[in-house]
């Protein structure tokens, strides 16, 4: 599998509200959350199967682009501010 192709496997997360000198950082492994969706996925996989013969839809497509789409977070960097605290989030 090509890496382009990979969802964002970690995610640091850095907390700093206000009056603080120091924020609380943490790591956060977003791998250990794709492994205990892929049983999930595994049991959908013939519902999608049939539902792509129903819906008429390429199967094989349209989880190549949910992919795309996943692999598309990474690198995204939010931050979100408010009078009492800074939230810095990183998907790696």
């Amino acid at each position: 599998m090509k890496a382009e192709i990979l969802p964002p496997l970690t995610a640091s997360v850095h907390v700093k509200p206000a009056g603080w000198r120091f924020g609380i950082r943490l790591w956060l492994p977003l791998f250990l959350i794709w492994l205990l969706l892929l049983p999930l996925f595994v049991l959908a996989l013939p519902f999608l199967f049939v539902a792509s013969l129903v819906f008429g839809f390429r199967l094989l497509r349209s989880l190549g682009a949910v992919m795309a789409v996943l692999a598309g977070f990474k690198g995204t960097k939010v931050e979100v501010e408010n009078p009492g605290t800074r939230i810095f989030v990183k998907l790696n």
